[in-house]
This record gives structure tokens, sequence and C-alpha cells, in this order.
């Protein structure tokens, strides 16, 4: 079954510009004054809203080469169709229509191995 993804990369990007400030937060409440013990625990917090929001990107990452791969198959289905009813034409357009599914495919897995890496 495909599993069709909205907008990962738009949510990746959101979820990079939230996160990029946590640990500074935590740096500025202890050169307030603050008690340290507040400090460790607003790190901590940071910390784990970090962790969420990557284990969000993942998933949201995960989706993202489902909805390709649901892609690719779809196209190359349509391909077959378009050949039997004896539209050439059109079948090689639902090939090329898979060709760049799989080029975003490779995108996202390189994509998905940086971040791992």
């Amino acid at each position: 079954m495909c599993l069709l993804s909205w907008q990962p990369v738009a949510m990746l990007r959101v979820i990079g510009e939230s996160v990029r400030g946590l640990p500074t937060a935590a740096e500025a409440a202890m050169k307030d004054g603050d008690d340290s013990e507040q400090a460790v625990g607003g790190a901590e917090e940071g910390q784990q809203r970090v962790t969420r929001a990557r284990e969000r990107a993942g998933l949201a990452k995960r989706r993202e080469l489902a909805a390709h791969e649901c892609a690719i198959q779809r196209h190359e289905q349509a391909a077959q169709v378009q050949e039997r009813f004896g539209h050439p034409d059109r079948a090689a357009t639902a090939r090329e229509h898979a060709r760049h599914a799989r080029e975003l495919l490779e995108l996202a897995l390189r994509e998905q191995q940086e971040w791992e890496g």
C-alpha cells in the first residue's frame, strides 16, 4: 500500500529552524545567574526536544521514501496499461515519470544517509 507524505522536506526545514537555538537558550539561562539546576533542567528539556524533532524528521523522511516508491510503482503500472491499449507515446511519458521518481528516491536516500552518518 502506498502512503503519501505531506511536504516532508518543508517539515524538516521547520524542525531544523526550531531546534537551532535550544542549546544556546540553556547557556543564556546559566549566564543570567539562574539556579544551575534550572539550567540543567532546561538543557535536558532542550535535548529532549531535539531528540523528538529528529524522530519526527526521520518519520517524515521514511514517509517521503515510501511515497517515491509508490510513485515509481504507479507510473510503471500506467506504462504497462498504456502499452496494452496501444499508446506507446503515453507509455514513454509514464516511464519518464517513473525515472524522475527514481531520481527523487535516490536523492531522498542520500539525504537520509547524510543525517544518519
